[in-house]
């Protein structure tokens, strides 16, 4: 198992994956086993779970920093700075 985080609009959400072989094939093919939303969210659904590896997920999830762009996370057009 394994955590993947996906960028929308400045956000960070994360999901919850497992590799798999498909048809006895060698490369493994990755599965969505849960949603865990945000930062916050996938931290306290972690805690309460008993995912094998938990403690390991779970530093994965602290470790991941939110990526700030130039909107500060927040929708829409960016702020114009007012000419001079």
């Amino acid at each position: 198992m394994f955590i993947r985080i996906k960028q929308v609009k400045g956000n960070s959400y994360f999901y919850l994956m497992e590799s798999q072989g498909v048809e006895g094939k060698p490369h493994p093919v990755p599965k969505t086993i849960a949603y865990l939303g945000n930062q916050k969210a996938a931290i306290s659904r972690l805690k309460a779970s008993d995912y094998p590896a938990k403690d390991k997920l779970l530093s994965q999830v602290r470790a991941a920093t939110p990526s700030v762009g130039k909107n500060q996370g927040k929708r829409g057009r960016p702020k114009q700075n007012p000419p001079a």
